[in-house]
């Protein structure tokens, strides 16, 4: 255990005590959690793997047998990754809430069935750094 855990687990049991540890981990776990990234960083990591996911489908449609569904099972897996950045964009801002959707219809539906939407919610909010955000909407 390094010096660092040791003073912050000997700050959590000075402030929650050692019955109420738990407690004050979960706590502190919800603090850390909440100020670590934000929406937009997350549905820029979901979009990024959406963007590798649709180039392998795209890919296994110009190459054929064993190469093919190679490319197409790790285009799946890349669509099954970006699922938790989804929903965490999801649940901070009602933006990203329909490419959470999406993303869950990965085990259901095939890939061809989501490619369209795929591409509509991320693609159009590509700026030229590479970073998918949300269009900005004038107020009023």
């Amino acid at each position: 255990m390094t010096k660092l855990c040791r003073t912050k687990r000997a700050t959590l049991r000075r402030y929650f005590g050692t019955t109420s540890m738990l407690t004050g981990v979960a706590i502190a776990g919800l603090l850390l959690a909440s100020c670590g990234t934000s929406a937009s960083s997350e549905a820029n990591r979901a979009c990024m793997l959406v963007h590798r996911s649709i180039k392998l489908y795209d890919a296994s449609h110009i190459t054929h047998g064993s190469r093919a569904r190679s490319d197409l099972a790790r285009a799946e897996l890349l669509l099954s990754q970006a699922v938790a950045p989804a929903n965490i964009a999801a649940s901070t801002d009602s933006y990203w809430q329909s490419l959470a959707g999406t993303l869950a219809e990965t085990g259901q539906l095939p890939e061809s069935r989501l490619i369209n939407s795929l591409r509509a919610q991320c693609a159009p909010s590509a700026n030229n750094q590479g970073e998918y955000i949300k269009p900005f909407k004038p107020q009023g």
